[in-house]
């Protein structure tokens, strides 16, 4: 999760619920000095992400939430989509630009607002849905697992906070990354796209193969 927040990649965390999800981003957050705006889709409209239209100096304006304005407003910060499963199909169409583009409205989030959202599988969520294929597509999918050894340890001796990212990559390491995305796309054609028939989480896609060379190039600045 770390290194995806460092390199500005869209990212979601699946898991069950009360694993402690939502702690972590705000703890990342806390550790990065970013602000983090907490946007439940299960309780927002699609104007909440599309923006409402108004009229504004002689045409339509479609003005974006507070929590949007405040990101804007702070240069920086993490997006955090909790509870995406819950979010209804019209709501989920609607952050396909924000998580894209990161657009609200008319509203353009600096480059420097990350995007990180979690769930919890359809059947486990509150009234859940399936993740869309395009919204799904946007997105690198992690899971979030717990174990029984680390929960007592955070009892006992503090949950761990999670890391910060390293440097971002030098040219170098870029070129290097894309030049194994490629190479393994020649050996495995089929994998260039591969459209879901039914509910999926990640799949590949074009846009999917970019994100997992920025993520590879990433993870090569890491110390060792």
């Amino acid at each position: 999760m770390s290194v995806a927040v460092a390199a500005g990649l869209p990212v979601i965390l699946w898991g069950a619920p009360g694993t402690g999800k939502t702690s972590a981003v705000l703890a990342l957050g806390a550790r990065l000095g970013l602000p983090v705006e907490v946007v439940v889709g299960s309780i927002r409209e699609p104007s909440d992400f599309a923006g409402l239209p108004v009229l504004r100096d002689g045409g339509t304006w479609f003005a974006p939430p507070r929590w949007a304005e405040r990101l804007a407003a702070a240069g920086s910060g993490i997006l955090f989509l909790d509870e995406l499963t819950t979010a209804p199909p019209a709501v989920q169409a609607a952050m396909l630009r924000v998580v894209l583009e990161r657009a609200v409205g008319d509203l353009t989030l600096p480059p420097s607002v990350r995007i990180v959202a979690a769930a919890n599988p359809s059947e486990q969520a509150a009234d859940g849905w399936d993740l869309s294929a395009p919204l799904a597509n946007r997105l690198i999918h992690l899971d979030w697992t717990v174990s029984a050894a680390s929960v007592a340890e955070g009892f006992t001796g503090g949950f761990p906070v999670p890391d910060a990212a390293g440097p971002a990559p030098s040219a170098a390491a870029v070129g290097r990354a894309r030049a194994l995305v490629g190479a393994f796309l020649r050996v495995r054609p089929e994998l260039v796209l591969a459209v879901p028939d039914g509910p999926a989480r990640a799949w590949p896609s074009p846009r999917t193969w970019e994100l997992t060379a920025t993520a590879l190039a990433c993870t090569s600045a890491l110390p060792p």
